[in-house]
């Protein structure tokens, strides 16, 4: 039995992509003999029966990252000692971005553990500033003493570069693995509209100026004043959702563009079958952008015909053609006609939505994912 801990109390929550990672935990777990424990913060209420959860207090895990560059800074090591001596292997988080993984990594390495961390943003974002010159060589230092790291697409790659942080020995560290989908969770059924003949087109998205929402609603804006048989559903929270309501509301589309409230991940299927179309528009902005796009995949598991932009990651997670419609970041007018086309088509629809859910059992299938993360740990050997 390998045990592993997964050491991230910061970069946790219900409800978020990091589900879709502990779809391969519990893979391994049933099918390999894994067992893994994950160390979240006190003040977070993330919860999963099928993991040993530890809780620690903020103050144990919470890292100063100029305070590592002094000799004296030790005064988590005996209480990181007391959790990570036990694992045979630890998995943390992007020490670029979350410092509290450096003496994760640091221990690790004192104690002979192989280490893998998981990074998948893919922009830039303030690698010229001075806080990241002096921080950089810490980091460069921890990739090198690292086992592995996971990537969710070649940009994030490419980032790593940008920040001058590769070399031969940190390249070949490198593991490609996208997000998991659970097809047989994640499977089409009988649209609503079969029944009441509305078409339903779906945007699942925080409400936030990046996702986009703003020129989906401006697309959507002449064909719902059109049609009557058309329904735009806007599920989230975040932000710009006072905004998007006045909006609806002063464009007189009350009626026809409905917010839903975000539901537990166990219950996105029943909404994403109740649609006809799914629609995602995330926008780079200066320090984001759209590092893999899980729900896009779920939504195309479902058999859901997509409309998505090319942000970030995007062209790498959809990279065959004919499996959704990929269009250009902030184009109204594009996005509109490839709605208005598959709104407009039943059968293209329906081909589209076949050829999606395909191209998700291919590449990225629970068991396909999980069967290649399980070959990753066993390549990092030194299980002790």
């Amino acid at each position: 039995m390998i045990s592993l801990v997964l050491f991230r109390p910061d970069v946790i929550s219900n409800g978020t992509a990091f589900e879709a990672m502990a779809l391969i935990y519990k893979y391994l777990q049933n099918h390999y003999g894994y067992t893994f424990t994950i160390v979240k913060s006190e003040d977070n209420s993330y919860h999963d029966p099928a993991f040993n959860i530890i809780s620690i207090p903020r103050k144990k895990w919470q890292v100063n990252p100029y305070a590592l560059l002094l000799p004296i800074h030790r005064g988590n090591d005996k209480y990181l000692d007391n959790i990570l001596t036990q694992a045979n292997g630890i998995l943390t988080v992007d020490p670029t971005i979350y410092f509290h993984s450096l003496p994760v990594i640091r221990k690790a390495s004192q104690l002979g553990k192989p280490v893998w961390f998981d990074s998948s943003r893919t922009d830039l974002g303030g690698s010229q500033s001075l806080g990241w010159k002096i921080k950089k060589p810490m980091v460069k230092q921890a990739l090198h003493q690292t086992t592995g790291i996971i990537v969710t697409v070649p940009k994030c790659i490419e980032r790593f570069q940008d920040l001058g942080l590769l070399d031969g020995a940190i390249a070949s560290k490198f593991t490609i693995m996208g997000h998991p989908v659970d097809t047989k969770q994640l499977a089409p059924q009988r649209r609503l509209s079969e029944q009441d003949g509305i078409l339903r087109l779906l945007v699942a998205s925080r409400m936030l100026p990046e996702k986009g929402l703003l020129y989906i609603l401006e697309a959507m804006n002449p064909i719902l004043r059109e049609r009557s048989d058309i329904q735009l559903q806007l599920l989230g929270s975040g932000s710009l959702e006072p905004f998007l309501k006045r909006e609806v509301e002063e464009q007189g589309l009350n009626e026809k563009v409905i917010f839903l409230e975000p539901v537990p991940h166990e219950k996105l299927p029943s909404i994403l079958n109740a649609a006809d179309l799914f629609v995602n528009h995330a926008i780079n902005l200066s320090q984001w952008e759209e590092f893999f796009g899980l729900l896009n995949l779920e939504a195309m598991a479902c058999g859901l015909p997509c409309v998505l932009s090319n942000s970030g990651g995007v062209p790498y997670a959809i990279r065959e053609k004919d499996v959704a419609i990929i269009v250009e970041q902030r184009n109204i007018i594009q996005l509109r006609e490839a709605i208005l086309h598959l709104l407009n088509s039943e059968q293209w629809r329906r081909e589209l939505g076949q050829k999606a859910r395909d191209y998700v059992e291919r590449y990225y299938a629970l068991p396909l994912i999980a069967e290649k993360y399980h070959q990753m740990l066993q390549r990092g050997r030194n299980f002790s």
